[in-house]
């Protein structure tokens, strides 16, 4: 069955573009509980779960039509949440303006760990303000970046 994780990749990669969406996450798993478990998201945010049911079918349907045994595997598809990893360009300006939590790779300025708000957002930088300190941050140096969930109080 391990020969089968690329075309498992490439069928789920053509139906999730087919419907517009993108491919956040793709994890196939191999071993006794055989598992094909995607995030997908719309380009500006907002997937809702009647479209995650709708493509996790149409990943079933094909998935059949190109004889690879369904029976053999879980399908889940879900929306990557609000817990969704911050990891490339796009992903940072979707959240410019909000508060993120970054780890790095390297220090910056003697940190591994920034939390501020989401500034300024290049094709290969970003700005964050962190306690009166703006940091740029080259994207490579980002480990996992993740959006500040805040709850208002009242």
């Amino acid at each position: 069955m391990a020969d089968n994780q690329g075309r498992i990749e490439e069928i789920v990669g053509a139906v999730v573009k087919e419907a517009q969406l993108e491919l956040i996450d793709l994890k196939v798993i191999q071993g006794s509980s055989k598992t094909i478990r995607g995030a997908v998201d719309y380009p500006e945010g907002g997937v809702t779960l009647r479209t995650c049911a709708e493509v996790n079918k149409r990943i079933v349907f094909r998935l059949t039509e190109e004889g690879i045994p369904v029976e053999d595997y879980r399908v889940e598809i879900n929306s990557p949440g609000l817990d969704r990893p911050l990891k490339e360009y796009k992903d940072f300006l979707k959240a410019k303006g909000r508060f993120v939590l970054l780890w790095l790779n390297e220090p910056v300025e003697g940190k591994e760990y920034l939390e501020g708000e989401l500034k300024e957002v290049g094709v290969d930088k970003i700005v964050i303000s962190a306690k009166d300190n703006n940091f740029k941050i080259d994207l490579k140096k980002i480990k996992l970046g993740k959006e500040k969930i805040m709850i208002k109080g009242g």
